[in-house]
């Protein structure tokens, strides 16, 4: 038999391998989906728990562990076995010690006698040469808030500061926020702390540093003078949770200790160039934190010329997440009209999107009213009626009133506004609230004269009037056209009556050489009154308020229209019985209307010169009310012409005071300091975002306060550590400094000349390519300064040049 191949062998070893581990993996994945996975360790047996924290193998006591710690995470006690945990601070395994200072923190202050168990511990592993595990220990110590251990803690908090690794000092730096918030009377030593941390050279620690500073001594700008470039210099390499705070620290101190700048003038003061340069480069990054910062600063403190790159940053965090976007657009929304031109050119970002959240939507149409032009406010109008269609009620329901607000302000696109007001309030699709709004604002837009004319007024009275009743809806069409959506709306069908009767005297049809024009008082008043008096108890009271005044306005101006004997007795009949329904009304405005109509139509009927009713019933009905008429107290009787100015007169109505009431309700915002809150007083550290106005140029201190010490000028590579060892050589062997600089002067301009020998060693390429001599060896010698190395240090001279200035 022959022998097998290896090749085969191995391959078919390395497939089983394979499979063997997708089929692992596909098991702890069935396991995890059935609930068998991670949740063992919330079924464990307490003795078995108990036994694993005691073992002396580090693989069980990080089992034991585990069960702990998803006992905390579902809030579950694990008060019995915290002694045993607390116990765990000394052991020598990493990732056991890590699961330890998490319960000690979770627990030290509920069970400060356990938590000092671990107190040797933690004070050893400040020691350690590892400065993740000093960085640990430091920030479990500070977490703990012992009273009896705090003397431990302000040692440890002193040495951290000074400590060779830069984590270990950013670690202190949040140690000192911590302590002094934990225990009052503390901030003169914690100030001290923040002064050494201040001079230290690393971004990563000088983040941190600001960051205490702004939290406990924000008034002690001296501290800040000496190091006020060098924190320009390294804001771009700070972590970017520290950046936002540095930033507004920068910018409070270029307030009080900086000349503004002027718009009319190029120049600007060296110092406030330093900072608004490398701010500037704050405004791309990802961060949405950083780039608000950077954006207020460049505002803040910047000439308007170097504004629009700031505009730009804060536009595109439209896209962002809708947290962000919603923050950015209140922003935005305080900017508008300062920067009107730059925002106008970028209105599609603020378009509301379909997974808007309710607050983001209404933010942007308020932004939206604020940057339309007369050349976008007709794509505007468009925009704001697919709005209607939202989910959110308070989205389409501000649409609606945004679009009578585009309406007023711009007169070119009033009729197109209109027309979409109506087609929205006769949409099926339209929420019933939306429609009511609709009607309600086409009401108000017809009361400005510029907005449409007579003829499509009345058309669109009698569209709206139409829809009042299901009988009127259907008259006219055919059995299977589809069901015309009815006003069910209080309002607007109120609305919809003032409308009704404010246009009753207006010609729907014309006349022509057979007929005379027709009004809407002869063809609808009369079916609409009929069809109210049946309904009557049905209807809102403030239905029942415009039907009266409906029917008063028809009295009225019934003599002059062509109406005939029928349609006046009709009137007259329907006038009647609708003031006897008011006056029984239960509500106190309905009967006040009521009888306040009848005084002012009291017996116009006998004066009308109408011929007697036909019918019998009508003729008596008319008699008793008109008798009625005459024992009533006489009173003071108006002629026809002054219940007429009564009734249809109308304020003075322009397009400007129409806008002011559909204006929308706009959060107040102001852009140099933090949002408008209640009690806002009471807020830690409100005081300190405020941004201070600019100072006189008498009470400026020299430029010369802000020159660097000489210590901190350059940094000190000696000093860099390894985060995850001891201390190793320095990366770079730096030489010393020349005592004096060398000026080479070249002796002649031209080029040297080459010998002879040197361009006759190579006649052809073929002579070149079988040279056989071996190329000069070049020298790359890493025993000079890196380019690095000058990240943070400042040109003397041209500190010395601004100093002077």
């Amino acid at each position: 038999m022959a022998a097998a191949d290896p090749l085969a062998y191995v391959s078919s070893t390395r497939a089983f391998a394979y499979l063997s581990e997708r089929g692992e993996d596909a098991l702890q994945a069935v396991k995890d989906a059935l609930g068998s996975g991670s949740s063992k360790y919330l079924d464990a047996d307490p003795g078995t728990i108990r036994k694993q924290l005691e073992s002396t193998n580090d693989v069980d006591r990080l089992e034991g562990l585990k069960y702990v710690v998803a006992m905390i995470t579902k809030g579950r006690d694990p008060t019995p076995y915290l002694a045993s945990v607390f116990k765990l601070a000394s052991t020598t395994s990493l990732e056991v010690r890590k699961l330890v200072y998490i319960v000690v923190l979770r627990y030290a202050r509920q069970h400060p006698d356990l938590a000092l168990l671990s107190i040797n511990s933690v004070q050893r592993d400040l020691t350690e040469p590892n400065p993740l595990i000093r960085g640990m220990a430091l920030r479990t110590l500070i977490g703990m808030q012992v009273p009896a251990a705090r003397s431990i803690v302000d040692l440890a908090v002193a040495k951290a500061v000074r400590d060779t690794h830069p984590y270990v000092r950013r670690v202190a730096a949040y140690a000192l926020i911590r302590g002094c918030q934990a225990e009052a009377g503390s901030e003169e030593t914690a100030c001290e702390h923040v002064t050494t941390l201040l001079r230290d050279r690393s971004p990563q620690v000088l983040g941190p540093a600001v960051t205490a500073f702004s939290e406990l001594c924000p008034t002690q700008w001296d501290l800040l003078h000496r190091h006020f470039r060098k924190l320009c210099y390294a804001l771009a390499d700070m972590d970017e949770w520290s950046q936002p705070t540095c930033v507004d620290v920068l910018v409070r101190y270029a307030r009080l200790h900086l000349p503004a700048p002027q718009d009319d003038r190029l120049a600007i003061d060296a110092d406030l160039e330093l900072l608004l340069h490398h701010v500037e480069g704050l405004l791309s990054s990802t961060n949405a934190a950083v780039v608000m910062a950077a954006v207020r600063a460049v505002l803040l403190l910047g000439p308007s010329q170097r504004h629009k790159p700031a505009i730009v940053a804060l536009v595109r965090l439209m896209g962002e997440s809708p947290d962000v976007a919603y923050v950015a657009t209140l922003r935005i929304l305080a900017l508008s009209d300062a920067h009107r031109p730059l925002l106008v050119l970028r209105m599609p970002a603020f378009y509301v999107r379909a997974d808007d959240p309710e607050h983001l939507a209404l933010a942007k149409l308020r932004v939206l009213l604020h940057l339309v032009q007369q050349d976008s406010a007709r794509a505007l109008a468009d925009e704001l009626v697919v709005y209607t269609q939202a989910t959110s009620p308070a989205v389409a329901l501000d649409s609606v009133t945004a679009l009578g607000q585009v309406a007023c302000r711009f007169d070119a696109c009033a009729s197109h506004c209109l027309k979409l007001l109506i087609g929205v309030a006769q949409d099926v699709c339209i929420a019933e609230p939306v429609a009511s709004r609709a009607v309600q604002v086409a009401k108000m837009l017809m009361a400005i004269p510029q907005v449409t004319s007579d003829r499509v007024v009345v058309r669109i009275v009698a569209q709206f009037a139409l829809r009042l009743f299901v009988p009127l809806a259907l008259a006219g069409r055919a059995p299977d056209a589809p069901k015309p959506p009815i006003l069910l709306e209080p309002s607007s069908r109120a609305a919809a009556l003032w409308m009704l009767g404010q246009y009753c005297s207006a010609v729907l049809v014309p006349a022509s050489d057979t007929a005379p024009g027709a009004t809407l008082c002869e063809l609808l008043v009369p079916d609409m009154l009929r069809c109210l008096v049946a309904h009557w108890h049905k209807e809102h009271a403030s239905v029942q308020c415009q039907a009266l005044t409906l029917s008063a306005k028809a009295i009225v101006v019934l003599p002059e229209t062509s109406a005939g004997t029928a349609v006046r007795n009709a009137l007259q009949v329907l006038h009647y019985a609708l003031l006897s329904l008011g006056m029984q009304s239960t509500d106190a405005d309905v009967r006040d209307r009521a009888r306040f109509y009848s005084g002012l139509t009291r017996r116009f009927g006998e004066d009308d010169g109408a011929a007697p009713a036909v019918d019998s019933a009508v003729a008596e009905f008319l008699e008793q009310h008109q008798r009625l008429d005459r024992l009533r107290l006489p009173g003071v009787r108006l002629r026809r012409t002054q219940v007429r100015h009564i009734l249809f007169a109308q304020g003075s109505v322009d397009a400007a005071s129409m806008a002011q009431q559909l204006a929308l309700e706009t959060p107040e915002y102001r852009f140099d300091a933090v949002p408008t809150l209640h009690d806002q007083h009471f807020l830690r550290g409100w005081a300190a975002a405020q941004v201070p106005s600019w100072r006189e140029a008498s009470e400026l201190p020299p430029a010369i306060v802000r020159m660097p010490e000489a210590e901190s000028a350059r940094p000190d590579l000696a000093n860099v550590r390894s985060i995850s060892s001891g201390p190793v050589k320095p990366a770079v062997d730096a030489p010393p400094p020349p005592a004096e600089r060398v000026v080479l002067t070249p002796t002649e301009t031209r080029a040297p000349a080459r010998p002879a020998a040197w361009n006759a060693r190579f006649a052809n390429l073929d002579t070149f390519f079988e040279d056989d001599d071996e190329e000069e060896t070049v020298d790359h010698s890493f025993g000079g300064a890196a380019p690095e190395d000058e990240e943070y240090a400042l040109d003397s001279d041209a500190s010395n040049s601004a100093d002077s200035d």
